[in-house]
């Protein structure tokens, strides 16, 4: 079983292109979620100047997580985005110690990072039960447009944009050599676009796990023999299938969702 500190859960709508993610709360989960941020925000056609505020924020409020939330020891947070009309909703979760109301105001401390969050967004709210949640509302400078080309589920784009952008960084982390790394973006791409077609639900659930020099990716639910269909879907005269030619193993996992039989796909890349 994969350690915690290896793994990345993404969850994203179909239908209204919300996203979920948990991973441990740690350094390098900052690119991870910058860059989701940057591909929803990009999805919806928001200026650019607002999101670079936005991410500035966002970053702040895990870099509280991950400094904070869990002394002399490690932790899950989670994050959420919503895209809305004019403006985007995200919210950072950790589950460590919460606020004591004890925060001084050096440039170390939760209360600084907090000030700048509340000088960018047009709403703050910081709810501390079980550790700690920081519930941001970002104006995006212009209204939010959700729809895709040809009458897409609003879901589709942002989730192969997030996912091949999770994957850039995961790769990179694991010292992927740039040709290699190219690859593996291709072999996610495809996975993503065919996947979809397939799926089960209104969310697909994608797992990013690192390993040594590798990262394994999963991601259904599936219908029945969706799993194989994707990788046929990525076949292409004498090469054959594209993901099995890159990827050094694909299976198919059996699972059953609420009753129903299901597959997810699991794609291993590693460096040669």
């Amino acid at each position: 079983m994969a350690s915690p500190d290896q793994v990345i859960d993404i969850e994203i709508g179909i239908l209204r292109s919300d996203v979920r993610m948990e991973m441990l709360a740690s350094e390098d989960s900052l690119p991870v979620v910058r860059q989701a941020l940057r591909s929803i925000g990009e999805t919806v056609e928001a200026d650019e100047e607002a999101l670079e505020d936005a991410e500035l924020a966002v970053t702040e409020a895990l870099a509280n997580a991950v400094e904070h939330a869990y002394p002399g020891n490690r932790g899950l947070v989670r994050i959420f985005f919503l895209p809305r009309e004019e403006e985007m909703l995200v919210s950072v979760r950790d589950f460590g110690r919460g606020m004591d109301g004890s925060a001084g105001s050096g440039k170390d401390t939760p209360g600084y990072g907090l000030s700048l969050i509340e000088g960018i967004a047009r709403r703050v709210d910081i709810r501390a039960t079980e550790g700690t949640e920081i519930e941001m509302a970002f104006g995006l400078g212009t209204a939010a447009d959700s729809h895709t080309v040809d009458g897409a589920a609003p879901g589709l784009l942002p989730a192969e944009r997030i996912l091949r952008r999770v994957v850039a960084v995961v790769a990179a982390q694991v010292d992927m050599s740039v040709e290699r790394v190219m690859e593996a973006l291709l072999v996610v791409e495809l996975v993503a676009r065919h996947g979809l077609r397939y799926l089960v639900g209104e969310h697909v659930k994608i797992r990013v796990i690192r390993g040594e020099g590798s990262f394994d990716l999963r991601l259904g639910p599936l219908e029945e023999n969706g799993a194989l269909s994707v990788v046929k879907d990525t076949d292409i005269p004498v090469v054959g299938s594209v993901v099995q030619r890159l990827a050094e193993e694909v299976r198919v996992e059996k699972v059953k969702a609420e009753g129903v039989d299901c597959e997810y796909l699991l794609v291993r890349v590693a460096t040669r």
